[in-house]
């Protein structure tokens, strides 16, 4: 790939076209000792030394915490020179570690010196919380950065603030070119070669199905009863330490209008709903199921139906998906989180979460709702995003007049950890909080970004997809999406005005299609699900209706690798 000059160059840097002489390079070189110690991250010269964030605001919000520098970089760490300067924001990782804010008296002049200073405590062996250190082969000055996390022996992530330039986290590999000249250990955070506690994609695999005897006995649930549904040791989920599977529930043929809710075996039902449902319908939705002891989800129905349901993912018990009882954030209903007024066409409602008692005020970056409208006055949609930010042209939940509607949406936490909600037709708003994402965690909110229209021919051409036939659609650079370390997406998928019934699924581009659809949607109707879909190697996702329908994709968030 061409080599380009990198915003974290100065004039003096070696590499950059005033410092081609040696002259030039011995110059920066007495500079940089006169003014301090200084570290220069130089150039990339291979694709490995790969860019995943840039700035403190943005990979604080992309997930790739700054750790409270961007606060404390006016002060001087082991006599650094402050602000943007590799080894004073080093300095100040490793005296939050729970060094002294002292000088080591080995340790003197500029980053190339830190091997030599510590000799007896660098090797080859990356660990959490080590000192990834370059010598002067990399720069004039040398340079260390942060190590944040060992993907294994030969790949590792680093956060670094570069002088004369910006925070940033990158990507590094032993293959690349760029490798650290060694890892200085003075005070290691422990071994990460695996996150334990992320996100794992299973193969879509059907756990239920009342009209077939799958999971349960052949026949329709009865009107106000639950049943449980086996999930640990099932479709290749370990038998224990499962604390929330992403289920995709589909309620068919129900008895009359009602809804569904999900909640842990052995707990008491909440007073909350994971997808509400009209009189003969098929609806299907994604829902963060968290499970019991005996790994188990009951699923309570308030009206008589037939239910099935795919798991297609899980979280670990102490994963960075924190689930919680549903709890009841909002309801214009009975006046709970808001005046006991409905909200009107074109109005929103600002809703307090972080620090309201079920999300902590600090350490949660992303919130997992249920939206619920009941008795709009016509048919519209719901659409939630971080307070204080602009109104995406993103829609997640679809209505219909007079009827009540739920979906699953994940919104980044925005001013004062609240989300706004709103709604184009008037409507009763019911929200229920079923779970936050912790900072830093694996998966990352972004605001909704629409991906593919093919009513205006966003991302395809313009017109229904013919039945049986799939839409690719790009997602890496994307909407807030990285161009590098991602593993899935988290989409809203939208069917709209299907001419008949249609059932319509997201899979990795490049693979089969798997049997069980995301979203199915009757004629003439709109409805949205969302969707947790994995990339494909191509960096697309692949979407398929089986039968005529424009679609409608928008990103949510993703999950990192």
């Amino acid at each position: 790939m061409p080599l380009t000059r990198h915003s974290d160059e100065h004039p003096g840097h070696p590499n950059s076209p005033r410092a081609r002489s040696r002259a030039a390079a011995l110059l920066v070189a007495v500079v940089s000792l006169l003014v301090g110690t200084v570290g220069l991250a130089g150039p990339a010269r291979s694709a490995e030394w790969i860019v995943l964030c840039t700035g403190y605001d943005p990979c604080q919000t992309a997930g790739y915490p700054h750790s409270g520098y961007k606060l404390n970089a006016t002060t001087s760490y082991w006599r650094q020179s402050t602000g943007h300067n590799c080894t004073n924001y080093v300095a100040y990782r490793l005296v939050r570690n729970g060094l002294p804010n002292v000088r080591p008296a080995t340790l003197s002049g500029n980053a190339y010196n830190w091997g030599p200073a510590f000799a007896d405590r660098t090797n080859d062996d990356p660990a959490l919380g080590s000192v990834a250190w370059w010598n002067t082969s990399f720069s004039a000055t040398g340079h260390v950065a942060y190590v944040e996390k060992v993907v294994s022996a030969d790949e590792i992530l680093v956060s670094e603030d570069n002088w004369g330039g910006e925070f940033k986290w990158r990507k590094v590999t032993r293959t690349g070119g760029k490798w650290p000249t060694g890892f200085i250990h003075l005070k290691d955070q422990g071994a990460t070669v695996v996150d334990t506690d992320v996100y794992r994609a299973v193969t879509p695999s059907r756990l239920l199905d009342t009209r077939a005897g799958l999971g349960a006995p052949a026949g329709t649930v009865a009107a106000g009863t639950s049943i449980a549904v086996q999930v640990s040791g099932r479709a290749g989920i370990p038998t224990a330490g499962i604390g929330t599977a992403l289920l995709n529930v589909t309620v068919t043929a129900p008895a009359a209008a009602g809804y569904l809710t999900s909640y842990p075996s052995g707990a008491a039902r909440p007073g909350s709903r994971s997808v509400s449902f009209a009189t003969g319908a098929t609806i299907s939705q994604l829902v963060p199921a968290r499970l019991g002891t005996d790994g188990k989800v009951r699923l309570y129905t308030s009206s008589a139906t037939h239910l099935l349901a795919e798991v297609v993912g899980w979280y670990p018990t102490a994963g960075h998906l924190v689930p919680v009882t549903p709890t009841r954030v909002l309801d214009t209903r009975t006046g709970v989180g808001a005046a006991q007024v409905r909200v009107p066409a074109g109005g929103t409602v600002e809703l307090p979460v972080a620090g309201a008692g079920i999300v902590p005020s600090t350490g949660a970056s992303a919130v997992v709702l249920d939206l619920s409208a009941v008795a709009p006055g016509a048919g519209g949609w719901l659409t939630a995003y971080p307070s204080g930010s602009a109104l995406p042209p993103t829609a997640h939940v679809g209505y219909e007049v007079a009827g009540a509607t739920t979906g699953m949406v994940v919104s980044r936490l925005g001013t004062g950890g609240r989300v706004t909600i709103h709604s184009t037709a008037e409507t009763d708003l019911l929200v229920d909080v079923v779970g936050w994402f912790k900072t830093g965690a694996d998966h990352v909110a972004l605001a909704p970004t629409r991906l593919l229209d093919t009513r205006s021919g966003l991302g395809a051409p313009v017109g229904r997809v013919a039945a049986g036939t799939t839409v690719t659609v790009p997602v890496l650079g994307r909407g807030g999406v990285p161009t590098v370390g991602v593993s899935a997406v988290s989409v809203t998928l939208t069917p709209v005005a299907p001419p008949t019934t249609v059932a319509v699924t997201a899979y990795p581009t490049g693979v089969a299609r798997p049997g069980p659809p995301n979203v199915i949607v009757p004629a003439g109707r709109a409805r949205a699900n969302w969707a947790v879909v994995p990339v494909g190697a191509d960096g697309s996702i692949t979407v398929h209706a089986s039968a005529a329908t424009h679609l409608v994709v928008d990103v949510q968030g993703y999950f990192k690798k």
